[in-house]
């Protein structure tokens, strides 16, 4: 069975093979999908999100504080780099939804978390859309387990298999409609980021807060690992660093693969990133 829900600026595919997915456990993947866009959307006037960037205050609840943990940890993780508190500059360079400038004030150091409330300082306005992609494959992922034996989930070019070995085209980063490359995945996750999938103007979606602007250095980053988390959260830090820190990163983190492209087409991986060029 092909399951296709269009949601959060993607298409999210479930492939089961053969096997069909009760209608309960559709029921529960799409109600997620839709109360998490309904809740974190920077696209939505007037929900969760929107009133706290407004209001500068608000309670909290543990799935925040989750992806807030998570953020955190890649903001020192990547020197500052990676932040939520870039909207502003997302909104003035016109990816956006509202209509007048923003004050482009950022940093999470401006974010304070006091047991279960949060007080945004110095105008900053915080956006998750960065780690979306994660939580909503891993949470389907749990759930498809407990009644499928083999599946294979992509939600817009991030892409996770199930008891099974799977062959996976990349695209040419440029061209959407172009096949480079392939890779063989087998219980584990594939995460991409890409300036290409969400440009606008000049810019694009993945920003480096002390340039005040896109993070151009890189076509694309690839990571792969067991963990959809793991690997969705690595592709977005590593895309947003420089060429240069990005590197030093990943010489720590050795139980990584990946795969990054710069803006030249010159190729950096690991060792094990068992990619097969055209």
């Amino acid at each position: 069975m092909l399951l296709e829900i269009k949601s959060l600026w993607s298409i999210l595919k479930i492939n089961t093979f053969d096997i069909d997915i009760n209608p309960e456990l559709i029921k529960k993947i799409k109600n997620k999908i839709s109360s998490f866009e309904s809740k974190y959307s920077r696209f939505l006037n007037d929900n969760f999100l929107h009133k706290l960037n407004e209001s500068w205050k608000s309670n909290i609840d543990e799935e925040f504080k989750t992806l807030f943990r998570v953020s955190k940890m890649l903001n020192n993780l990547s020197k500052w780099y990676f932040d939520i508190t870039v909207l502003p500059l997302l909104e003035n360079l016109w990816y956006w939804i509202e209509k007048q400038k923003q004050i482009e004030s950022f940093w999470m150091s401006n974010i304070e978390i006091n047991e279960n409330t949060i007080t945004l300082k110095n105008n900053v306005k915080i956006e998750f859309w960065s780690l979306w992609k994660w939580y909503i494959v891993d949470y389907i992922y749990w759930l498809l387990r407990q009644e499928i034996q083999k599946f294979t989930i992509d939600f817009g070019w991030d892409i996770k298999v199930w008891n099974q070995k799977e062959l996976v085209w990349l695209e040419d980063p440029m061209n959407n409609n172009k096949i480079i490359w392939e890779i063989i995945l087998s219980n584990e996750s594939l995460c991409s980021s890409n300036g290409q999938k969400r440009h606008f103007w000049k810019n694009h979606h993945l920003i480096n807060p002390f340039l005040n602007s896109s993070q151009n250095d890189k076509i694309s980053v690839y990571v792969k690992h067991k963990s959809a988390t793991l690997a969705d959260w690595f592709s977005t830090a590593l895309f947003v660093t420089p060429l240069e820190l990005s590197i030093e990163i990943l010489e720590k983190t050795q139980w990584l693969e990946w795969m990054i492209i710069t803006q030249n087409w010159e190729i950096f991986k690991s060792k094990w990133f068992d990619v097969k060029l055209y």
